[in-house]
């Protein structure tokens, strides 16, 4: 039986982009993220917040401030995180350490778009990203 790709919202030119920009990254900060990113991940549905439905809730713990304590040179690495539709919880952190106002993407309760819930917000910060490369 055929196995399923992977699902992403980057284009083949775009994930080579990503491997490129993290390559830039040291290899040390790589590492420490990919840790620490896995260890906040496996916290995303454990205890109480099994049954939260607010991402917001996702932004606690020691996982999530080992990962904000790598600072800003992550941003490439939760972009091709935020890549994979499954992981659009990563965009509590990608809201924290992204300080370019203009690479945020935030609806007010009003615009239609929100109905795009968190999925498609990071959708769009993904293509945000690549637009100001």
């Amino acid at each position: 039986m055929k196995e399923k790709g992977a699902k992403s919202y980057t284009s083949a030119t775009q994930k080579r982009a990503l491997t490129a920009e993290r390559d830039n990254v040291p290899e040390r900060v790589r590492d420490d993220f990919d840790k620490a990113f896995a260890a906040w991940k496996s916290t995303w549905f454990s205890g109480g917040l099994a049954i939260s439905s607010n991402p917001h809730t996702r932004a606690i713990g020691k996982e999530y401030d080992a990962l904000i304590a790598l600072g800003p040179v992550i941003l490439p690495l939760v972009i091709e995180q935020l890549a994979d539709p499954e992981n659009f919880f990563a965009l509590q952190l990608y809201d924290t350490i992204q300080a370019n106002e203009s690479l945020l993407v935030q609806f007010e309760p009003d615009d239609e778009r929100i109905l795009e819930g968190e999925q498609g917000r990071a959708q769009r910060v993904v293509a945000a990203w690549f637009a100001n490369q």
